[in-house]
Parts: C-alpha cells; structure tokens; sequence
C-alpha cells in the first residue's frame, strides 16, 4: 500500500479546488491513501487549547 501521511495544505485557499490537487496528484502518483494535515494553531478556534501552554 502506498501512502503519503504528511501533506500540508496551509499554502492555499483552503478550498475544495485546492485540495483536489492533492488528490489528482496522488492518483497520477498511484498513491493508495493521502493525509491531508494542518497545525491547529493557525485557527483562533483552537487558541483555547493552549491557554495553559
């Protein structure tokens, strides 16, 4: 199986149109399975989390 676990998409729009280029790479890639991954710190929905940080 072939997997590519550590993709950032924090250098785009975040929208459907840029993650599809994720995807349409992995299937030229032939990968089997891609984790598309953020940091949560870039989201004020998260600063929460770290007020004892």
């Amino acid at each position: 199986m072939r997997i590519d676990g550590h993709i950032h998409i924090e250098r785009g729009p975040y929208t459907l149109e840029w993650i599809k280029q994720f995807v349409d790479k992995a299937v030229e890639m032939e990968l089997d399975e891609i984790r598309l991954l953020e940091h949560n710190f870039i989201f004020e929905e998260f600063a929460c989390m770290y007020d004892e940080v």
